[in-house]
């Protein structure tokens, strides 16, 4: 034990020396998932799963225009009023256009008037039996920031047709109450004998009958937190930087080899597989503080920048689980690494290329769902999907630790098969 226990801590202290690698393994995962999660937390907003600013002027003053504003506030929209001249549409439209609001919303003057007039007036026409055109249709304005994506676009384009709907279906209700009223007593018919349902018509039919559960909210167990991008990307860019503890380990083992080292601690009474353990020992340390450092900027640091704090109270053991075994899939792939490559610049280039190849494929870069059917296929041979499987399967879907047994154990029987590889390579080259 006290030989593993010295190989260790020769490999922290050539670790200690090389500030390069130092950088590598924990400021560019750190880097990368602060400007990765605020990049999808805007692509989030962007494509109406946050709250849309929505810029509106009612030049109207009538019901028209607070009904719209009632609807619309029902939905992922921010209503603000435009607080300017009433006729200042060009401003509007330029403050909508620069980006500033996404969305800019126009109710013209004398809107409710005319919309109620036409309500009359198609109803009366109805009852008449008439044929022709149903009448000019009442515009609201709107306009959208260039920038903006096309699902948006189009979800609050059909979001704005539908409470235009639901008023003007009101509004024909009361007309019609009205009328029939009207014809009501005309006809004299007794108050007690009117074959209406009474006052209230149109707001008793306006109410729904038919509803969606949120299922997911409903069925989410206690302590696990919605999809956001923060607990997507903290395990995700840590198992990337842990993946990249590879190559630092490949070029140790390469420069001992080029210098001799390899050469004089083989044949010393000592197993490649006890120098290996060292390795590992001291690389699993390093992983860890990695996790750590990318936990704690998603703890502490998200919150103070506009993100969600990333959070793992329903199963620390079984994330501690999930570390460990990452970290020992990366330490295998990093002594293979160093054994069968000749030199550290054929380690630094096959181990940054396969790992960067295996964090694209295994769901880092682009969850697997919005993969391509082959790369979903293609995803289930990455180590970095089996771990990135294992942390959703805890943080984010609630699952128990048995659920996560299958990713740890493929990612066992890989070290496992790194390590039986390097030795036999070891074996050959002694």
């Amino acid at each position: 034990m006290m030989k593993i226990f010295t190989a260790a801590a020769k490999e922290l202290l050539l670790l200690q020396r090389d500030r390069a690698g130092l950088l590598v393994l924990f400021i560019m995962p750190a880097i990368l998932v602060v400007v990765i999660t605020l990049v999808q937390e805007n692509v989030m907003e962007l494509t109406g799963q946050k709250t849309t600013r929505v810029l509106f002027l009612d030049q109207d003053k009538g019901e028209l225009g607070v009904s719209l504003q009632k609807y619309l506030a029902n939905g992922h929209l921010e209503i603000v009023a435009w607080d300017k001249k009433q006729k200042d549409i060009a401003a509007m439209r330029a403050a909508v256009t620069n980006g500033d609001y996404q969305v800019g919303i126009v109710v013209p003057a004398g809107s409710s008037a005319r919309f109620h007039r036409e309500t009359a007036r198609l109803l009366q026409k109805n009852a008449r039996r008439e044929k022709g055109s149903s009448g000019a249709l009442i515009p609201v304005r709107v306009f959208f920031d260039p920038g903006i994506m096309p699902g948006l676009r189009s979800g609050i384009t059909a979001q704005l047709q539908m409470a235009l709907q639901t008023i003007a279906m009101e509004a024909k209700i009361e007309a019609l109450e009205r009328m029939l009223k009207g014809l009501m007593a005309r006809l004299g018919v007794p108050p007690e004998f009117t074959p209406l349902p009474g006052p209230g018509l149109s707001r008793r039919l306006g109410q729904p009958l038919l509803t969606l559960e949120n299922s997911q909210v409903s069925s989410r167990p206690t302590g696990t937190s919605p999809y956001n991008p923060v607990q997507q990307n903290v395990p995700a860019w840590a198992l990337f930087g842990m993946f990249f503890t590879a190559i630092p380990i490949a070029g140790a083992i390469l420069q001992e080899r080029k210098s001799g080292i390899w050469i004089r601690l083989t044949s010393l009474p000592v197993s490649p597989l006890l120098l290996f353990t060292g390795k590992i020992l001291a690389y699993i340390g390093v992983c860890l503080c990695q996790f750590l450092l990318i936990g704690l900027i998603g703890s502490f640091l998200f919150p103070h920048i506009g993100l969600p704090a990333f959070t793992v109270s329903r199963n620390p053991a079984g994330v501690l689980l999930i570390v460990l075994f990452s970290s020992l899939a990366a330490c295998g792939y990093g002594i293979f690494l160093g054994m069968i490559c000749s030199t550290y610049e054929q380690a630094s280039t096959l181990g940054a290329t396969t790992v960067v190849a295996a964090a694209a494929i295994g769901g880092v870069m682009v969850p697997v769902y919005a993969m391509p059917r082959v790369m979903q296929r293609l995803s289930t041979i990455s180590p970095l999907n089996w771990g990135l499987t294992a942390f959703h399967d805890l943080l984010m879907r609630g699952n128990a630790l048995p659920a996560i047994l299958d990713d740890l154990g493929r990612l066992a029987i890989f070290f496992l098969l790194t390590i039986l590889l390097s030795w036999k390579l070891a074996q050959i080259r002694r």
